[in-house]
């Protein structure tokens, strides 16, 4: 009877397959890690613009209602274009007598409701305005539109008389329009920072941030110039007409980890008095 013959075949990878199973997996490995990253990365460079975006436009909003609610023709830019001046509005009502051919110490208004609020102001740092037609009108306390507040003295229900530094206003408002305001506000961009001075009196000439006191930072992380190096007029004001309004218009490079964004925003002034 003849012998049977059985064939013995090894089980397992042979080298070179060994290389081939761990070049495929490396590069699947490394592929994988590629996608993962590039992923993982524009999702976190999406959320800090978002992040940048959103402080930058919180910061604006608020400019925006400053500026909305400022003195008309108070607002102006400073030659390099980094700081922009205003002077805000507490209240706004009509007189009934205003003097202007002689000096008097005292005005008329109506107060018909709670929103005029003018009785209430606080007469220390509170100023009267009528009808200024341009900034030098408006920072000029010698001008004739400008006169200290004193004292607040309820006439009726619906009038009130206003104690005022002895003064003789320079022409009558169409509208009999006047305006009770502070002391002048502005908003600079000082190295990489935001800054908001007030209570730093009123001046003919536009004060350098340094003559302005101690501010309040609103932003940081912010640029001069955008990523080609070209520096950017961060404010810019077209004063308008009569029958247009004016336009503030700024710009903000708001820098980031690795990148920096472009942030630009329009501010439509009122300017009739």
């Amino acid at each position: 009877m003849a012998k049977r013959t059985f064939l013995k075949f090894s089980k397992g990878f042979t080298l070179v397959e060994l290389i081939v199973v761990i070049t495929i997996v490396t590069v699947l490995a490394v592929s994988l890690t590629t996608i993962f990253t590039d992923t993982t990365k524009g999702y976190l460079q999406a959320e800090q613009r978002i992040d940048m975006a959103s402080n930058t436009r919180v910061t604006l909003d608020k400019l925006s209602r400053q500026i909305r609610e400022a003195m008309p023709n108070s607002i102006r830019v400073n030659a390099s274009q980094t700081c922009v001046e205003y002077v805000p509005i507490v209240a706004a009502t009509q007189y009934t007598s205003l003097p202007t051919t002689a000096p008097s110490t005292s005005l008329t208004v109506v107060e018909a409701d709670a929103e005029t609020r003018v009785s209430g102001l606080d007469a220390t740092s509170s100023y009267v305005m009528v009808i200024p037609l341009n900034s030098s009108e408006v920072y000029n306390v010698n001008s004739g539109h400008f006169a200290q507040i004193t004292s607040f003295a309820k006439l009726g229900s619906n009038l009130t008389e206003v104690s005022i530094s002895n003064t003789r206003f320079s022409r009558q408002s169409p509208q009999r329009r006047v305006f009770f305001v502070t002391q002048p506000a502005s908003v600079c961009l000082v190295g990489s920072e935001l800054h908001l001075y007030e209570n730093y009196g009123f001046q003919v000439t536009q004060p350098a941030p340094t003559a302005m006191g101690t501010p309040q930072i609103l932003a940081d992380n912010l640029s001069l110039v955008d990523r080609n190096g070209t520096a950017i007029p961060v404010f810019t004001y077209d004063a308008g007409t009569l029958s247009r309004g004016g336009i503030l218009q700024t710009v903000l490079i708001v820098a980031g980890r690795d990148e920096s964004i472009r942030v630009e925003h329009e501010i439509h002034v009122r300017n009739f008095p």
